[in-house]
């Protein structure tokens, strides 16, 4: 199984990118664009963000599944990646306030995603609800 890190750097090999550049697009130093591809460290928010605008896979860095798959996989709905990206900074931004430490990897990427199939499912999207909703997970 391929990790996260292993996934960003086949990334940044499909759009011919080295370590350098794009550590620099992701607001970061090569140093910790390395650890990141070696799995030491994991990228936040604002590093995902800067670096999907430059054509990364996000959502394939993150689960190991392609965009197509995942819009397979919602019954061809796809996938509001703004609004996925803004409940993983509010996330990010709920556990730095309440002084706890960010799960890693997969259990970050189920909370994120249980969050977003919630209020999608109720038709929610405002940010005061998913703050609302967010500090329950954060503090259960």
């Amino acid at each position: 199984m391929c990790t996260l890190g292993e996934r960003l750097k086949g990334e940044r090999s499909r759009l011919a990118m080295s370590q350098t550049e794009l550590a620099a697009i992701g607001g970061v130093g090569k140093t910790t664009q390395i650890n990141y591809e070696k799995g030491t460290r994991s990228p936040d928010t604002n590093y995902l963000t800067a670096v999907a605008e430059a054509g990364v896979d996000v959502l394939y860095v993150i689960t190991g599944e392609r965009r197509e798959a995942l819009v397979a996989a919602t019954g061809d709905k796809e996938i509001d990646v703004d609004f996925l990206v803004d409940i993983a900074n509010q996330l990010d931004r709920i556990i730095r306030q309440a002084g706890k430490k960010s799960p890693a990897g997969p259990d970050y990427v189920r909370a994120v995603a249980e969050v977003y199939n919630f209020l999608v499912q109720e038709g929610s999207r405002d940010s005061e609800t998913t703050a609302r909703l967010l500090k329950l997970v954060v503090n259960r």
